[in-house]
């Protein structure tokens, strides 16, 4: 019988839970396919009209760029993962070198950003397009004239980050193929064999289906966190099992040479807790209200106020706070979170709607959890999103009541609360 070293280093799908493994397991072969001659070519190929670059992306698509952005302080960089009307309008589209990252080419936070950019100042041949091939984005960046560059179909968003989804936001961060190439090494049976045997440790320990991850860093203000936050708990958080990523300090910070290991130990992990590491079965309902709340005609649904303070004070694994506002808010985020979790126990905390690419899954399909969305009333009037029927506002609401909706439905205690800034907040939640 062929050892799970064995199996793993040969790709072999059936050392998973699921059928997903069977076209998911591509990742496994990242190095060799994109680290050599791929990475030359892009890295001359890419237009670089411009120095300052802005990414728009969710999830997989863009938290591998917040990564390699962390081990390039000053990096002309901006990702905007969000549909936050305010951030939106304080963004300066024109003389900047756009990439549009998905790898379903719907993603809606991307295309309605793209649009927006197109109107606002961004010029086409600026566009650099990342998606897989065939997609709706695909065919778009192809007859606008951008630069497209494909993904590769046989790897989910969160394994993608030594993908083109993270790569070429790497090098426009500054990253040389010699110093990408020195950082991810193939994998070796030796590497193989201590991962599966951390997996396997106390570390990692079980009660009843439910596990912590601890994370030396909050996912709210580091790169590396939060796309390790999204591969642990969209991996290992569904039919009531996972793994709960907690912030455990601010220690070292992660370098992107760990994240081919992180991605096998997360996939080993999910084998462990008997669950399909590479589907996201949770996620597709709150998307498709979104769309139901989107369309001409549909009300607000009526949302009951909910005491935040006796949702987060009820029996649930950990607590979780949506934060509804600008990327501005990200910094103060962080001290939010461990007010909280002071007061009421185990808690995470992100921004909305990024943390639906992330923690959304774990939210809905994990172990027990409390929720609270903090709305932060935007202070920018709405502007149309150019080809839309709706606004940022729109969106950005829509995004939210769906969550809200689909954590109840899940059997969630969830409650909102809408505020002027995060200090409100605090008072409102108890945890001053």
């Amino acid at each position: 019988m062929r050892s799970v070293a064995d199996a793993l280093l040969a790709g072999d799908p059936a050392l998973f839970t699921g059928d997903t493994a069977r076209h998911a397991l591509g990742w496994l072969d990242h190095v060799d396919r994109y680290l050599g001659e791929w990475l030359d070519r892009a890295s001359v190929d890419l237009p670089r009209r411009h120095e300052r670059v802005l990414l728009l992306g969710m999830g997989g698509s863009s938290s591998p760029a917040r990564f390699y952005a962390d081990e390039r302080p000053g990096a002309a960089m901006t990702v905007l993962d969000t549909s936050n009307p305010d951030t939106v309008a304080a963004t300066d589209f024109s003389r900047a070198m756009v990439i549009a990252s998905s790898k379903s080419g719907t993603t809606v936070e991307t295309q309605t950003l793209l649009a927006h950019a197109l109107a606002h100042g961004a010029n086409e041949r600026d566009v650099v397009v990342i998606t897989d091939p065939g997609t709706t984005l695909d065919e778009w960046g192809r007859s606008a004239g951008a630069h497209v560059i494909h993904g590769d179909p046989a790897t989910g968003g969160r394994y993608s980050a030594l993908s083109p989804f993270g790569l070429v936001p790497a090098l426009y961060c500054g990253w040389t193929p010699e110093e990408l190439r020195a950082a991810h090494r193939p994998l070796d049976r030796a590497r193989v064999e201590d991962l599966i045997a951390r997996a396997e440790s106390d570390l990692f320990a079980l009660d009843e289906g439910t596990g912590t991850f601890g994370l030396r860093g909050d996912p709210a203000t580091s790169g590396g966190a939060l796309w390790l936050e999204q591969l642990v708990a969209e991996s290992t958080g569904k039919v009531g099992r996972g793994y709960i990523p907690l912030v455990e300090g601010e220690g070292e910070r992660y370098r992107v040479a760990e994240m081919l290991d992180y991605q096998v130990l997360t996939a080993l992990l999910a084998r462990r807790l008997g669950v399909d590491p590479f589907d996201q079965p949770n996620v597709e309902s709150a998307k498709r209200a979104v769309f139901r709340l989107l369309g001409v005609g549909a009300e607000d649904p009526v949302v009951d106020g909910d005491d935040p303070r006796r949702v987060l004070a009820s029996p649930a694994r950990f607590r979780t706070l949506q934060v509804y506002g600008p990327i501005a808010l990200a910094e103060a985020v962080a001290p939010l979170r461990a007010a909280v979790e002071r007061v009421y126990g185990p808690t995470t905390a992100n921004l909305g709607p990024r943390y639906l690419h992330s923690t959304g899954q774990l939210h809905k399909g994990g172990p027990s959890c409390a929720a609270v969305q903090v709305i932060v009333r935007p202070r920018t009037a709405p502007q149309r999103i150019q080809g839309r029927h709706y606004s940022f506002h729109d969106l950005h609401r829509a995004q939210a009541r769906a969550d809200l909706l689909a954590m109840r439905e899940a059997g969630r205690a969830a409650a909102v609360v809408e505020v002027d800034d995060l200090d409100e907040a605090r008072a409102l939640l108890g945890a001053e």
